[in-house]
């Protein structure tokens, strides 16, 4: 099957949803696939991205399907070595505390090693079979560096029922960060347009009027002098690296964050070493809470932060005693 698919509505359909109006004209995938595929944001109709599988399509509109994931074919071979810790799990779905250094899927540059090798080892098959052959099981991600909770889904009901819920932003996603500086007022919201940066495609960038619309609210939870924070992120949307591209935006980028640390911070000495050379973006996903895809029970996770960001918590605080 093709990666991407043209079609175009050509009679009547009779006010027909888009997940059925596509599971009737592409005979390769099934209809809970593309329902998933709706949700992530692969399906445009007239140009127009639509993430509503209830969206009803109309004569003459022209509709692109695209299912191009990673066209190369990573290893999905189970994987004892990838660790994590569960957190939860039930026939429908798994909650899992990533650690940071590992990444979440297979892509350019890792095909092996992922953390869908451990799940594959963990769950055997009974993973959904996701947005595509090689993300089983993956509703959502975090960056490689970022620690934290993560929803993994058992079957493609969970999968589809859950990415509902992330696609109309009601589950609740909250962070944990570190940032040069101190954010402005101390609490509030950032909303901006994101778009990937034209001069570096590795980065996401801020933009005046073009891109998805991101919103962040946020909390500072503890100040070391001037130099740095403690600070609560809660996601209303998920774009990629969201929370790292606004408090960037707000000149206050995340310890250890070097793709998007703008300038050098001024720190005091005896901690020079120690908040400079952190190894990774200092950010942890602490906080999910959502209705559970079968039952409808609000189910309610937190983690404690990981070993590396409470040791550079400890010295910070030093620093002000």
């Amino acid at each position: 099957m093709s990666d991407t698919i043209e079609l175009s509505v050509a009679a009547d359909t009779k006010r027909n949803r888009l997940d059925k109006f596509l599971s009737s004209e592409i005979s390769e995938l099934s209809r809970s696939k593309i329902r998933i595929l709706i949700l992530e944001g692969c399906v445009w109709v007239n140009s127009a991205l639509i993430t509503d599988p209830n969206y009803c399509p109309k004569v003459g509109d022209r509709i692109l399907l695209k299912n191009d994931r990673e066209t190369a074919k990573p290893d999905l071979t189970p994987d004892a070595g990838v660790k994590f810790s569960v957190l939860y799990e039930d026939e429908d779905l798994l909650i899992i505390d990533k650690p940071a250094g590992i990444t979440v899927h297979p892509g350019a540059g890792n095909y092996s090693h992922t953390l869908i090798n451990g799940l594959v080892h963990h769950c055997g098959e009974s993973l959904s079979s996701g947005s595509d052959q090689y993300r089983p099981g993956i509703v959502h991600r975090i960056d490689k560096d970022t620690s934290g909770i993560l929803v993994v889904a058992k079957n493609d009901f969970s999968h589809a029922k859950l990415a509902e819920q992330f696609a109309i932003h009601s589950i609740k996603r909250k962070y944990i960060c570190f940032c040069y500086g101190v954010p402005q007022p101390l609490c509030g919201k950032i909303e901006t347009f994101i778009a990937r940066d034209k001069n570096n495609r590795l980065k996401m960038a801020v933009t005046p009027d073009s891109g998805r619309n991101a919103v962040t609210f946020y909390k500072t939870l503890k100040i070391f002098s001037t130099f740095a924070a403690k600070v609560e992120c809660e996601l209303k949307t998920g774009r990629t690296h969201q929370i790292r591209v606004h408090m960037s935006h707000r000149k206050c980028s995340l310890v250890g964050d070097s793709l998007y640390r703008a300038k050098n911070y001024a720190v005091p000495k005896e901690i020079a070493d120690v908040i400079n050379n952190f190894p990774r973006q200092a950010l942890h996903a602490y906080f999910l809470e959502f209705s559970h895809p079968r039952s409808g029970k609000t189910l309610h996770f937190e983690t404690d932060l990981p070993e590396d960001m409470r040791f550079l918590e400890e010295n910070m605080t030093k620093i002000q005693q």
